[in-house]
């Protein structure tokens, strides 16, 4: 054997020694828990905090943001003021006031800025100055006839839809177009404060399942709005305050800035492997995964969806929401200004904009004089969809005298997020083949379960109550 070969072979064995030693490095720790929880919004890091602190349960959360919370999204100001511009308020439901409490966060009624509405339609600017809200006493009497309409189809939406009847005993109101169902009801006159509380969750507002405005839009808000049940707010006035205190508890039980690029699951268990934001490799293997993000195919897309996964994440739609706080000299003080149809006008109160939407500049308050905004499009709007939406519609305001007359280029994005897939939900004809029964069929399928909204609805406090359910199930499949 020549010098020349004994030295390449020699290189070619340091080579592969150093390659071997690199590779373990880059996945050297294994980290094994009882839940994996794949997602830190609202019902992610609830859960975690259940499971390790009521339920003794070892837990891991992975966390693709460097924050908790998912949609909270608090704005401070240079006077140190805060301006929540994600999840405003709380609904009082279940054990949600003592979630808050056990962190030492105080809460109260929630403090709201009076405001002036103002309607236009945001495509050309045009004052709609001949429309006519509805009377107080009207709409607040429609939404009492909501209410008694909504109620007994609660039990099967809330805490999630555990007992959703079947295809051949759906109630025949959960199938109408929601605006035929305001016309059976006479809602009429609840019918824009309802498009506008939850900001146009349901893009197809009239023409959509009464289901999935529901989903939106339920028996529990339209108490709040009639004073039959409270709403709260932290009185520290920071929504982000209860997953600083959450993260702190959990401590290293949470992986930020990461996310599974490989999974391998059954009925024993679940084995991950997670990368973080700086490339580290991190095996995790558990008992149980609990994913609460919204599960759509290319989210679900790494973990080896069976042919009876694949069929219910495929047959999912989803609008994009994207909230944000702008800033600009023209927009006037204690003003809301409501993006609405000429066609809407004097009362037609079953017309609205079409997708993608920017419901309305609503203001923040001093001293920073800040706008909050709320876009809801169709799953191909993206951040510069959404912030061009923003912009043309304060230049067709500006341009119409609709406001004071001012330049577009001083518009300031202050803050601005990218919420990513919300309502997600099945077409009327997959609803009435048994779709939710097959999507309600995987939860413990491969020793994973599922929490989040596509699973209930999409308030806080209600995923909260739908994970006081759910968690005792998984702890039982243990």
């Amino acid at each position: 054997m020549t010098v020349a070969l004994v030295s390449m072979l020699r290189a070619i064995a340091l080579s592969s020694v150093v390659s071997l030693a690199m590779a373990k490095s880059a996945c050297a720790e294994t980290i094994t828990k009882n839940v994996v929880i794949i997602g830190g919004g609202a019902s992610g890091a609830h859960a975690a905090v259940r499971l390790r602190e009521d339920f003794d349960k070892s837990v891991i959360v992975i966390e693709k943001k460097s924050h908790l919370g998912g949609h909270v999204a608090t704005y401070t100001d240079t006077s140190g003021k805060t301006y929540e511009y994600g999840v405003q308020s709380y609904l009082e439901v279940g054990e949600a006031v003592d979630f808050f409490a056990r962190f030492n966060i105080t809460v109260g009624v929630p403090a709201r800025i009076p405001l002036t509405s103002v309607y236009a339609d945001f495509s050309t600017g045009q004052n709609i100055s001949d429309y006519v809200a509805p009377l107080a006493a009207d709409r607040s009497a429609a939404l009492r006839r909501f209410l008694a309409a909504a109620e007994p189809y609660e039990s099967m939406l809330l805490p999630g839809y555990w007992d959703f009847p079947a295809p051949e005993d759906i109630p025949e109101d959960l199938l109408l177009p929601f605006g035929e169902f305001a016309q059976k009801y006479d809602l009429l006159a609840a019918m824009p404060q309802m498009f506008q509380v939850p900001g146009p969750g349901v893009p197809d507002w009239v023409d959509a399942p009464t289901l999935h405005v529901m989903q939106v839009f339920g028996a529990p808000m339209a108490r709040a709005l009639t004073g039959a049940a409270p709403t709260f707010t932290p009185t520290g006035e920071d929504n982000s305050e209860l997953y600083r205190r959450i993260t702190a508890l959990l401590g290293e039980d949470v992986l930020f800035s990461s996310t599974v690029t490989k999974a391998e699951r059954n009925g024993d268990g679940v084995k991950l492997t997670v990368t973080g934001a700086d490339g580290k490799k991190t095996k995790i293997v558990g008992d149980r995964l609990l994913i609460s993000f919204e599960p759509t195919p290319d989210a679900m897309a790494p973990f080896d969806l069976d042919e009876a996964e694949s069929a219910v994440f495929e047959k999912f739609t989803h609008s994009k929401v994207f909230a944000g706080i702008v800033k600009h000299p023209s927009l006037p003080a204690n003003i809301s200004i409501v993006n609405t149809v000429p066609t809407a006008a004097p009362d037609n109160y079953l017309s609205f904009p079409e997708a993608p939407i920017l419901a309305r500049f609503d203001y923040m308050g001093a001293p920073s004089d800040l706008f909050r905004v709320l876009i809801v499009g169709d799953d191909t709007l993206d951040v510069d969809g959404a912030q061009k939406l923003v912009r043309d519609s304060l230049s067709a305001l500006l341009e119409a005298g609709t406001i004071a007359d001012g330049d577009i280029d001083d518009l300031v994005f202050a803050a601005f997020v990218d919420h990513g897939p919300m309502h997600l939900r099945a077409g009327l004809e997959d609803i009435k083949g048994g779709f939710i029964q097959e999507q309600y069929a995987l939860q413990g399928h491969r020793s994973t379960w599922y929490t989040g909204a596509a699973w209930s609805v999409q308030f806080t406090t209600l995923l909260w109550a739908y994970n006081d359910v759910l968690l005792p199930k998984l702890l039982e499949s243990l």
